[in-house]
């Protein structure tokens, strides 16, 4: 009988509520009720917000792919099947090592998608660094219909992985009460990157914006209320709707970050609805799809149309909004949407 085994990334120490720890802790957890068996040791810490500086974790890193490798060769067998997220935290060149290894001994390597660097910041030496190591795989967990589109026309990646797409990232936590609806918009994540928030239309402001997380600046418009974990933010993040913006222009979602919500799946829409709230999202983004499809939300093309479109709605609409988070959000938290995700990737791998 093929096993499945999955070699968890690394935690970053320092980063306050960020999707970087919680997804990968949460895949963890995932593959850990599914029985799968883990193939690297001891979780490893990367120490400070500079992580991506490799030199700073070096010693740290060293030794690191060699016991992986020595492990798969000890632990698994060719048709066995080895899961990873892509990209680890930090890119490191053992990566593709592991993946080559683990081909050239016929184990079936299936990599769960959480971004593509080299499409969000329009780098085409890493798209084609990444189209080389994406093109070993066997299987690919991908975020949305439009990320396949981008891996196969602009990194050239073969038809012959077979892809499953996930949409949206789970949340797992306990169930807690969040009936915070004082302000009409929240948003929470790495303010720093999201620039946009000097641009935000005053009427929003006025109607009441929090902002939640790490890198506020002067110039951002909104009400600043704190930094939280994970696990409390759910209970404290306050609005009707919980926005996902990102980029430079509150007119539409420009520049790197911006753009790139068109294949990504941001994890900030399985915080608002671990936190119950409907979600307003980019009338260009993956999520568009999910958001219209389930009805937990509205689509927009500039943050200027919010006031209207919340205006337009009666309060019966906004309740059913809210009924239907409920359906999707008894999955997000315990883990059920992408155990059956993950399945579906083993089940085209077997199949």
């Amino acid at each position: 009988m093929k096993q499945c085994f999955y070699i968890r990334d690394f935690d970053v120490e320092g980063v306050g509520y960020n999707a970087l720890n919680k997804s990968r802790k949460d895949l963890d957890a995932i593959y850990q009720s599914l029985s799968f068996k883990r193939l690297d040791g001891s979780n490893l810490v990367l120490q400070d917000e500079k992580f991506r500086n490799l030199r700073r974790n070096s010693k740290m890193l060293s030794g690191y792919v060699d016991a992986l490798l020595e492990r798969m060769d000890e632990c698994c067998r060719p048709g066995d099947y080895l899961f990873m997220d892509f990209p680890f935290a930090v890119k490191f060149l053992g990566f593709s090592k592991l993946v080559a290894h683990a081909r050239s001994r016929k184990i079936r390597v299936v990599f769960f998608l959480h971004d593509l660097d080299g499409v969000r910041f329009r780098n085409t030496l890493l798209n084609a660094l990444d189209s080389t190591c994406l093109d070993m795989a066997y299987a690919l967990i991908s975020a949305s219909k439009e990320m396949n589109r981008v891996l196969w026309d602009n990194l050239h990646v073969s038809h012959r992985p077979k892809i499953v797409e996930y949409e949206y990232w789970d949340y797992l936590m306990k169930d807690v009460e969040n009936r915070r609806k004082k302000n009409l918009l929240c948003f929470a994540g790495n303010l720093a990157k999201s620039t946009f928030l000097s641009d935000v239309p005053l009427s929003l402001v006025e109607r009441g914006f929090a902002l939640y997380g790490k890198g506020m600046r002067k110039d951002y418009r909104g009400d600043f209320c704190g930094e939280f974990d994970d696990e409390t933010i759910v209970s404290e993040i306050d609005g009707l709707f919980g926005l996902v913006w990102d980029g430079n222009s509150a007119r539409t979602c420009a520049g790197n970050f911006g753009s790139y919500l068109r294949i990504n799946a941001s994890h900030k829409f399985s915080l608002y609805m671990a936190a119950k709230k409907p979600v307003i999202v980019w009338k260009e983004s993956a999520l568009r799809h999910v958001v219209e499809g389930h009805q937990v939300g509205l689509a927009v093309s500039s943050l200027d149309e919010i006031p209207y479109r919340v205006s337009a709605l009666s309060l019966s609409e906004y309740e059913k909004m809210e009924e239907n988070v409920l359906h999707l959000r008894h999955d997000i938290l315990t883990g059920d949407h992408l155990r059956k995700v993950i399945l579906s990737a083993a089940n085209v791998v077997t199949g």
